[in-house]
C-alpha cells in the first residue's frame, strides 16, 4: 500500500476554517485519529482551535498534491470525515461567537457571496447544543434569529439541499451543579407538587436551586456552519460485540477496535497482521477499513472456536459483515517463533512487507505469559540449554505430528514481549507504517510504565483509556526510513525490569505483580527474616 506523507506544514490561512463535531468520548484519541487520517489521505491539516472538554474542533485542509484536478475544500473535507470514527460530522464554519449578538454581527460582516448559491434552494437550520438544552420554543426563536440571510427557497426538514447548524457550547456542570439537578429531578417524580418553579413544601428550596441553576446557565461558545459530511460513526453499532457471531470475554470493544486501526492507517490495500488474534477483533476493524489481514495466535483454539478451521470462529464474523474476500489467514504461533518472513539484517526496504501491524498483548494477569518452548532453568534463570535437542518420537513418529499435540510453553517476560513486538515491527514494517498496540499501566505517576522505544519507531501519539486503579495506553509507532544498522541493539529501551530476569510469572511481569497487591506500594524484602 503506497504509504502518503504526513502533515509537513500549515495549510493555506487564507482558506476556509471547517468545524469538525467530535464524539463526547475518548477525548485523548481524537486528534491522534486526525493526524492520523491526515497522513493516511495525503492532507494537510490545522488544528486551529481545540479543547480537549470541547467537542467542536476548528480546523484548516490543504491537499499535498499540486495538481490541476485537485479536489475542492469541500470534497478534501467531506472524504476526510468519511473516514473518521471518532468525529460525528463536518461543517464549513462560517463565524463564531461568545453571545448570539456576537455571532449576528460576525455572520451579518460576511460579503454577499457568501450566501448566493444557497439563495433559491431548500435549507434547513439545527441546534447542537453540547452540555446544555433547549425547548422547541427556544430553538425556533435562534433559528427566526437568522432571518436576515437572504434565503428565498423553502424550509424542508427532510433532506434538504443544504443545512446550517448552530453550535452551541455551554458551560460544564460542576459536580455539585450536577447533583443538585438530579435531585431536583427525582423530587419532581416523587411529587408532582413540586414544580419547576418551587411551588411545593417540603423540597421548595431544592426546587429553587435547580431553577436558579437553569436560570444562569447560558452558552460559552456559539458557531454557526454549513453542513459537508457525516463520519463513519455509523460502523460502531454495525460492529456491536452483542451482534457478533464470535466473541469472547477478553473481545476489545469494537469502537476502540476500529480506533486502533484508524490510527494505524489501515486504509484500502494495506497488508495488516495481529500477531496476538484471538476472536479476531483488530483484523475485523483493520478489514472493514479495507487492509487486507493476517492473523496469529499462540492458541490456535482462540480464533478456530470449536471447527478446525475459521469457519466456526473468526471466519464466522467475517462472513457476517461481507468481508471474507480480504481475509488471510490465521496461523498457529507466537511472536518469537513466526513462520511470517522475517529477515534478520534487512538490507533493502523491498525485504519488508508489512503496512502495519496491531494488536492487544496479552498482559498475562489471570495467567503468566507463555511463549513456545521447553521450560529450562539456566543459571539466569530462563535461558538454560535443553537436555534433549530435536523431537520426541512416539512408536517412531514425531511427537508433533500425532494428532492432538500441544506444543510445550515456557514462562515469557512481559518486558521481552514488548522487545520482540518492536523488533518483529521494525524488521517487517516498510518505511512509513505503523505499530498500534495496547499496553496496561498503573494510574499513580509514581508506579508509572516506562514507554518503550527504538531507534527505527517514532512515537507518534499515546492515548490513555483509564479504569479503577489502572489505564491502559493505546501507544502508535511509525516506521522510520532506512535500514536497520548493524550494530543497532534491538528492542525496548529505557525499561526498568530486566527483559529476562526471573523465571515465575510475577517476577517476568511488573503489571501482573501490581496488579495482584492492588497497586499499593510494594513491601521491599527483608533479606533476614
Amino acid at each position: 500500500m503506497a504509504q502518503h506523507p504526513p502533515d509537513t506544514g500549515p495549510s493555506d490561512p487564507s482558506g476556509p476554517q471547517y468545524l469538525i463535531r467530535l464524539a463526547h468520548a475518548h477525548e485523548t484519541f481524537r486528534v491522534p485519529e486526525l493526524e492520523s487520517l491526515a497522513s493516511l489521505l495525503g492532507i494537510t491539516l490545522s488544528v486551529v482551535d481545540y479543547k480537549p472538554t470541547s467537542p467542536f474542533c476548528v480546523v484548516r485542509f490543504n491537499a499535498t498534491s499540486t495538481s490541476v484536478d485537485q479536489p475542492s475544500q469541500d470534497e478534501l473535507a467531506k472524504t476526510f470525515i468519511s473516514h473518521s470514527i471518532l468525529s460525528k460530522s463536518i461543517y464549513e464554519l462560517y463565524a463564531t461567537g461568545t453571545t448570539y449578538d456576537d455571532l449576528h454581527d460576525n455572520v451579518k460582516s460576511l460579503p454577499a457571496s457568501t450566501w448566493a448559491p444557497y439563495k433559491n434552494v431548500s435549507f434547513k437550520f439545527n441546534i447542537d447544543a453540547f452540555c446544555g438544552s433547549r425547548t422547541m420554543a427556544q430553538q425556533r426563536d435562534i433559528v427566526e434569529g437568522f432571518g436576515y440571510l437572504p434565503f428565498e427557497g423553502r424550509i424542508k426538514l427532510k433532506n434538504p439541499d443544504v443545512e446550517f447548524v448552530v453550535g452551541e457550547e455551554w458551560e460544564l456542570l460542576t459536580p455539585e451543579e450536577h447533583s443538585l439537578l438530579n435531585t431536583g429531578a427525582g423530587v419532581q417524580q416523587r411529587n408532582p407538587s413540586v414544580d419547576g418553579n418551587g411551588n411545593g413544601h417540603a423540597d421548595t428550596n431544592t426546587a429553587e436551586k435547580v431553577a436558579a441553576i437553569l436560570s444562569e446557565r447560558k452558552p460559552r461558545r456559539l458557531f454557526f456552519g454549513r453542513f459537508i459530511g457525516e463520519s463513519r460513526r455509523d460502523l460502531i453499532i454495525k460492529h456491536d460485540l452483542k451482534k457478533r457471531p464470535y466473541i469472547s470475554t477478553t473481545s476489545m470493544d469494537a469502537e476502540l477496535a476500529l480506533v486502533t486501526a484508524s490510527l494505524a492507517k489501515a486504509g484500502l490495500g494495506g497488508l495488516f497482521l495481529d500477531p496476538f488474534t484471538g476472536t479476531g477483533g483488530f483484523m475485523v476493524a483493520a478489514a472493514e477499513l479495507g487492509a487486507i489481514v493476517l492473523g496469529a495466535d499462540i492458541d490456535g483454539r482462540s480464533f478456530r472456536g470449536k471447527s478446525k478451521g475459521l469457519e466456526k470462529g473468526v471466519g464466522a464474523n467475517f462472513r457476517r459483515y461481507g468481508l471474507e474476500g480480504v481475509l488471510g489467514d490465521c496461523l498457529t504461533a507466537d511472536l518469537t517463533n513466526s513462520p511470517f518472513r522475517l529477515p534478520g539484517k534487512p538490507k533493502k526496504d523491498s525485504s519488508r512487507w508489512l503496512d502495519g501491524i496491531i494488536c492487544d498483548p496479552p498482559y498475562g494477569v489471570r495467567e503468566g505469559l507463555k511463549v513456545l518452548g521447553r521450560r529450562v532453568h539456566g543459571p539466569d534463570g530462563m535461558n538454560g540449554k535443553a537436555t534433549h535437542e530435536g523431537p520426541y518420537f512416539i512408536d517412531g513418529v514425531p511427537s508433533h505430528l500425532l494428532p492432538g499435540f500441544v506444543a510445550p510453553k515456557r514462562p515469557y517476560s512481559f518486558n521481552r514481549m514488548l522487545d520482540d513486538i518492536m523488533d518483529f515491527a521494525v524488521r517487517s514494517l516498510v518505511d512509513g507504517a505503523r505499530l498500534a498496540f495496547w499496553m496496561p499501566c498503573a494510574n499513580d505517576a509514581d508506579e508509572e510504565f516506562p514507554v518503550p522505544r527504538h531507534n527505527m519507531l517514532e512515537l507518534k501519539h499515546s492515548c490513555i483509556q483509564v479504569f479503577n486503579k489502572w489505564s491502559r495506553r493505546l501507544l502508535v509507532y511509525e516506521r522510520v526510513a532506512g535500514d536497520v544498522p548493524e550494530d543497532m541493539v534491538n528492542g525496548v529501551q529505557d525499561l526498568s525490569l530486566d527483559s529476562t530476569s526471573g523465571h515465575k510469572a510475577d517476577e517476568l511481569n511488573q503489571f501482573r505483580r501490581m496488579y495482584f497487591r492492588g497497586f499499593a506500594e510494594e513491601t521491599p524484602k527483608n533479606d533476614h527474616g
